[in-house]
């Protein structure tokens, strides 16, 4: 890995005008410089094309169209990126300063590590604190807990490109819990981590995507982790 390597942010943003503005001023801060910040604006209806383009960041590249969900606006995102290492971030998040810098320091010092993921601080809608969200650190830990819930804090992870292409991306199959249908071909496969770092500020909402669709996304989850389980399974016996 190069000593100053191009990191790619990564967000797809759908109605975010409430809180997108702090989180893109989130990234832009950051201590590590040599970033570039693609932002679909996934066929958003209110602010968040203005706000967007209210940025004059040459790292921010700003792609508007049509609404077609997280899945495939992730991946696109991915597809224009030149980073060796990809980012997430979601319009209504907040990274720490040091963030990126931390997690790119991991993999210099980490080669045979293909995600690393952070802890995270609960906020609710003003911005307060309300909570921690520690998720496994250790390998051993991540592959047990894998089999049962989501391992990884979705816009908290960096990955590598190189990965993340030979895993073809997140399947677009995944309308939610796209994430951990990810993690869950590639935790089998290379070694991961998450820092026992506070990096990120999650921000804790009364409705969303895992409480209006709970009875999916719980379908989707022990989906995911029965092909979990075949995959370990698989790799014992080869």
């Amino acid at each position: 890995m190069q000593e100053n390597s191009l990191v790619s942010v990564v967000m797809s943003a759908y109605n975010g005008e409430s809180y997108l503005e702090e989180s893109v001023l989130s990234v832009i801060s950051q201590s590590y410089k040599n970033f570039e910040f693609i932002i679909i604006d996934d066929g958003s209806t209110d602010r968040t094309l203005q706000i967007l383009n209210s940025f004059s960041d040459s790292r921010i590249k700003i792609i508007s169209r049509e609404n077609k969900g997280l899945t495939k606006s992730l991946n696109y995102a991915v597809s224009i990126s030149s980073g060796e290492l990809v980012a997430r971030i979601d319009a209504d998040d907040v990274f720490e300063v040091e963030k990126l810098a931390v997690q790119v320091d991991y993999f210099k010092r980490n080669p045979e590590v293909a995600l690393c993921g952070v802890w995270a601080k609960f906020i609710d809608k003003k911005g307060n604190e309300v909570g921690v969200y520690k998720v496994p650190t250790t390998y051993s830990k991540i592959k047990h807990n894998i089999l049962f819930h989501n391992p990884f804090i979705h816009p908290g992870v960096m990955f590598k490109r190189k990965v993340f292409d030979e895993m073809h991306g997140y399947n677009e199959k995944y309308r939610y819990a796209q994430d951990y249908e990810l993690w869950g071909r590639i935790v089998p496969v290379y070694n991961v981590v998450n820092l026992p770092q506070y990096l990120l500020k999650y921000r804790k909402l009364n409705s969303g995507i895992t409480k209006t669709h709970n009875i999916a996304v719980r379908w989707l989850g022990l989906k995911i982790r029965f092909a979990i389980l075949f995959r370990f399974l698989f790799k014992l016996f080869i």
